[in-house]
């Protein structure tokens, strides 16, 4: 499991720390990944979590909407897309769905048919929900029904602050992000010393200027490695 830890010894390292002198102190490193690298990574790869809502709860409705309710975010992470919802199989069993699954060969003919009539009915009746999320925490469900009870929410947040929710096939793509963002706030920082270098009584020292441009090509390689992987969600309004 990521940790910062982890990911400020690789970001040190790679910058060539204790042999090299940085201008950021490990606060600041940590300080500036936690706000911006963890917000440009998320958009790729957040962190799917589930919750329960209770529709019937005044709370969680909201005033004057409803068919609209709160989505309460335990940890206080951003959410950035709800990916589903789920309710009782109520509705189901309603349309002739089997309670249970079959216990014999014999059966599962029938069984199934049953599956798939209960399904198709389903779809075509008032108890086909569909949702919308709007943000920053308000689900949408249609069509407007006092029915629902509790459901259970899918949906997508920003990953956690001590980076536990970085999945570990991918560790090394999010360090070398971090990496990389590091290397361009330095850039940055050492572009503002006139023409590259320190001047200092002992003369002119050179700052590895450069290091911006490795920055910014290191980064793009990652994001373009994100991009091939994993398609981000894109939230459309209508009207």
């Amino acid at each position: 499991m990521l940790n910062k830890s982890d990911v400020l010894d690789y970001v040190k390292s790679n910058l060539g720390f204790p042999f090299m002198h940085l201008e950021l102190e490990d606060e600041q490193i940590l300080e500036y990944i936690t706000k911006n690298t963890r917000k440009t990574f998320s958009y790729y790869i957040p962190q799917k979590v589930m919750t329960s809502l209770n529709t019937v709860v005044e709370s969680n409705q909201v005033p004057g909407k409803g068919n609209e309710y709160y989505i309460t975010e335990p940890d206080g992470l951003e959410i950035l897309n709800v990916v589903d919802i789920y309710t009782t199989s109520g509705d189901l069993y309603m349309f002739g769905h089997p309670p249970i699954g079959v216990f014999s060969h014999g059966e599962l003919k029938e069984w199934a048919l049953s599956v798939s009539m209960a399904m198709d009915t389903k779809m075509f009746s008032s108890f086909d929900y569909t949702f919308e999320f709007k943000h920053p925490n308000i689900l949408r469900i249609s069509p407007l029904t006092s029915a629902l009870g509790w459901i259970a929410v899918e949906y997508e947040r920003m990953q956690p602050e001590d980076l536990s929710g970085v999945p570990n096939d991918i560790q090394e793509d999010f360090k070398n992000l971090a990496l990389a963002d590091i290397m361009l706030v330095l850039g940055r920082i050492r572009k503002r010393y006139g023409g590259g270098t320190l001047r200092t009584p002992f003369g002119e020292i050179p700052l590895e200027s450069d290091i911006y441009d490795e920055g910014k090509e290191l980064k793009r390689e990652i994001i373009e490695k994100l991009e091939r992987l994993f398609i981000p969600n894109i939230r459309i309004d209508h009207g």
